[in-house]
């Protein structure tokens, strides 16, 4: 069983954001819903079923109003979108409100109708079970959720002088069920991070080569008919670059597979770096690379080529202590209306043979009727 908070790796920051909206999100819906029912049959109950020695009965209506508006609020974004906040904001509204109105409530009947203080107990109960609940995000939305109020209200209850053992014996039920909950709400924490992670890292592994991180050719050849079909709805071009480094069999044969390895990982690093955000790049197999460039045409995408080709021949890789210049072959190809994306890549393939042809370091086009 998780203890400590995982740590979520900066690369998977964005998707954990989306991750944890979702979950709040669903959070946020069901307890709305929860609080509306729960608060509608409290009124009904404690209103009509209850002999009261003072009536209170429209200060209490507006004291359950705020905990209404918050939840109405949280569904109404449910449903419409507005107000455009994250989920978490209506979270924290819904448990602060929550906590007060139990709060309020003890601090009337402490005052006004001290018989009726045992009775607020189970509900107090039930109030700070829910507020802590919702404060699923961290052990800080419980202080602002639970313990700030339960503060303002210790203060009140001093300058009010109300009976302190009575107080104190009200609140053992609901202290309890705050401990637990906290303790509880830690853990789900914890194995909500840790379900996340252990998914991202199964997709990590599906969809990526293990020795350079770029994408493999399964997660490459989905992302490219993704692109096919929005350059086709945008009529748009999009072109692809298939790379093999020069002569890598000397690279193993002299320094070793050791050393071909870094070689691979030094080319995917350059490559990266070279290429634009939106573009992709994967491992193709052995020392093939193919680049994805969204919008791009060919004259574009000859560019490109020829930077990721500089780069590469630019700056020497070291060796074990020598100088090992690594160059590479291109072949360039644009897409042509519906065109099949095997015979794309066949057409930037023959491009490549081409630039291997005429001397390797160097990169070729291929004509759209290959």
């Amino acid at each position: 069983m998780p203890t400590s908070r995982p740590a979520v790796p900066d690369k998977w920051q964005p998707a954990f954001e989306a991750y944890r909206e979702r979950m709040e999100s669903a959070l946020a819906f069901a307890g709305a819903w929860l609080l509306l029912v729960t608060v509608a049959l409290y009124h009904v109950s404690h209103t009509y079923f209850h002999h009261h020695e003072v009536d209170l009965g429209h200060l209490e209506l507006w004291l359950r109003l705020p905990v209404i508006i918050a939840a109405a609020l949280a569904l109404i974004n449910h449903h419409t979108g507005f107000p455009r906040w994250p989920a978490r904001y209506f979270l924290r509204l819904m448990g602060l409100t929550l906590s007060v109105l139990a709060l309020s409530l003890l601090f009337l009947f402490a005052r006004y109708e001290p018989l009726m203080v045992s009775e607020v107990s189970d509900a107090m109960t039930v109030a700070f079970f829910g507020a802590t609940v919702l404060g699923l995000r961290s052990f800080r939305e419980w202080l602002l959720i639970a313990l700030l109020p339960i503060t303002l209200f210790a203060l009140a209850a001093i300058i009010a002088d109300l009976p302190a053992l009575v107080l104190v014996a009200v609140f053992i039920g609901p202290a309890l069920i705050m401990f637990v909950t906290c303790t509880l709400m830690m853990f789900v924490r914890n194995i909500a991070i840790h379900g996340f992670l252990s998914r991202e890292q199964l997709n990590e592994m599906a969809t990526t080569d293990t020795l350079t991180g770029l994408l493999n050719r399964r997660a490459f050849m989905e992302l490219i008919r993704q692109e096919q079909a929005r350059a086709q709805r945008a009529g748009e071009p999009f072109s692809v670059i298939l790379a093999d480094l020069d002569k890598f069999k000397r690279v193993n044969d002299t320094w070793g597979h050791e050393a071909g390895d870094d070689v691979l990982k030094e080319t995917s690093a350059r490559l990266r770096k070279t290429l634009r955000q939106q573009d992709a790049l994967c491992r193709w197999g052995g020392e093939e690379f193919l680049m994805l460039l969204p919008g791009t045409d060919s004259h574009g995408a000859m560019i490109v080529a020829e930077k990721c080709r500089e780069g590469l021949q630019i700056s020497p890789m070291d060796m074990h202590g020598t100088a090992h210049t690594q160059t590479a072959s291109f072949g360039v190809a644009t897409c042509t209306p519906d065109e099949a994306i095997d015979h794309l890549i066949g057409r930037a393939d023959a491009a490549l043979y081409q630039a291997k042809e005429n001397g390797r370091n160097r990169c070729e086009l291929a004509s759209p009727g290959a």
